[in-house]
């Protein structure tokens, strides 16, 4: 009898070994992974994966079937990493690299059965060297962050996205951010001077913090704003630049938004190069000028200098002219200040009275005001809430926020298909799908329309770097 009864016991023991495995399939993994990063940096709860399932691709903002993870990785160093991506390819599992999770684009997304790598555990400021004027950093330090160490020793990293409150290095690289300041310290690409990537294979590379080389194929580039598919940026280096003695806001109120745009190009063609641009329509006006101010102009164009004393005041006085000779009315300094304190709360106060999205597109100057006026037709024909048209940094770059229902599948399908129209448009009239928030899954489906053959290019390389597909698979078109 007492045989009988182990034998059962024996069995019960194998039932449960058996049904604990079906539970979690994964088990092997997990452990495997917590091994490397400590248990507790290993989230496998599902409150927790949801948390991850989503970055700010509208569509993804409420759906009812999010994409679930095996887990969310959170290393502290480069070497982690590594071990994390060894384990990966071990297992042919795909796996997410993840910042602050503020894309657009739906890069940043968890893939069912895969692996999501957050990355906000690996923030120090490892050196900032003033001689060489560079700072090297690890990929989870937030931008917002960054600034002020660097403010603090008199120098700026001149990257100011609308999500600097959270945005990191990492991240900004991996998409080719572009900030407020870019007109005078450049978008990520021009920023960033070396890199330390964990390829998907598990190798670790280092590229020179060199703000010149002659030696090779530009190695760098291939990880800027390649969203995570082709490795997991650790560390970079950025040039950082002396903080400016001066910074003047102008904004000046046009009759429309042609001639907002072009006192713009005219402003550029005498050889100015503002640190800030911005021109609005109405729209866009009202988000700075109170009502009570008057009448709101129909459009406004705002442009920023900073850095010597003496630069910014010649500056500012060679632009005034221009700006009045074409019909310009200074709206005043308060109006100028509502705009430069307000400038990141867009992306604070977005989906409060529903969907909010934009379409970044960018175009050729001489077709910058037709696709204003398309994307005006556009919003009034697919009854979407246009929060302002405004051409943004170039004047190639012209973008619409707005806002869209998304209570059901039918309503995100059908927005789905407007803003692929407008998409198409941009490329038509021979633009850009994105000019920085980049293609993730949002986009991927026309990127051959964009690249043509060239996109046969970045799918060999992904190929050569990315043997197993591990790496962020689906994003970009890849």
């Amino acid at each position: 009898m007492q045989e009988r009864n182990t034998d059962l016991r024996n069995a019960e023991k194998r039932i449960f070994i058996n049904v604990s495995n079906i539970m979690n399939p994964h088990k092997e993994i997990i452990s495997e992974l917590a091994e490397i990063v400590g248990r507790e940096n290993v989230l496998t709860e599902k409150d927790d994966l949801l948390c991850y399932a989503r970055d700010r691709y509208p569509p993804l903002v409420f759906p009812k079937d999010f994409p679930i993870p095996i887990a969310v990785v959170r290393p502290i160093s480069t070497k982690e990493v590594q071990k994390i991506v060894e384990i990966a390819n071990k297992y042919r599992i795909p796996i997410v690299p993840r910042g602050g999770g503020t894309s657009f684009s739906g890069s940043a997304t968890s893939i069912d059965g895969g692996i999501t790598l957050d990355l906000t555990r690996m923030k120090k400021i490892i050196e900032i060297n003033t001689d060489d004027m560079w700072v090297k950093v690890q990929a989870g330090v937030v931008i917002q962050t960054l600034e002020e160490k660097l403010n603090e020793k008199r120098f700026t990293v001149g990257h100011d996205p609308g999500s600097f409150p959270s945005a990191t290095v990492g991240g900004s690289i991996a998409t080719n951010a572009l900030g407020w300041r870019a007109g005078k310290y450049g978008d990520m690409e021009h920023i960033s001077l070396g890199l330390r990537v964990v390829l998907p294979t598990g190798s670790i590379i280092e590229t020179r913090n060199m703000p010149k080389s002659s030696t090779g194929f530009n190695v760098k580039s291939l990880f800027i704003g390649s969203e995570g598919t082709l490795g997991i940026i650790t560390e970079a280096t950025l040039q950082i630049k002396p903080l400016p003695e001066k910074r003047t806001i102008l904004f000046y109120a046009f009759n429309d938004f042609e001639t907002a745009q072009r006192s713009l190009i005219q402003v550029l063609k005498t050889g100015l190069s503002p640190a800030t641009i911005l021109v609005v329509d109405e729209e866009g006006v009202k988000e700075f000028v109170s009502e009570n101010a008057g009448k709101i102009p129909k459009a406004g164009l705002i442009l920023g200098y900073e850095g010597l004393r003496e630069e910014v005041e010649a500056e500012v006085a060679r632009t005034i002219p221009v700006l009045e000779e074409n019909g310009g009315i200074d709206l005043g300094e308060k109006a100028a200040q509502n705009f430069w304190l307000s400038r990141h709360d867009m992306y604070s106060i977005m989906n409060l009275e529903g969907t909010y999205d934009n379409i970044d597109t960018a175009v050729p100057v001489n077709s910058s005001i037709d696709f204003y006026n398309y994307l005006k037709n556009w919003a009034k024909k697919h009854k979407i809430k246009s929060l302002g048209i405004s051409s943004w940094m170039l004047p190639q770059n012209v973008s619409i926020d707005f806002i869209f229902n998304e209570k059901s599948p039918q309503d995100v399908e059908k927005y789905i298909k407007a803003r692929d129209e407008a998409a198409r448009k941009a490329l038509e009239l021979g633009g850009t799908l994105s000019y920085c928030i980049g293609i993730g899954i949002r986009y991927a489906h026309l990127m051959h329309e964009e690249h043509g053959s060239a996109l046969e290019v970045m799918r060999a390389i992904k190929k050569a770097l990315d043997p197993n597909n591990i790496m962020n698979p689906g994003r970009m078109g890849l």
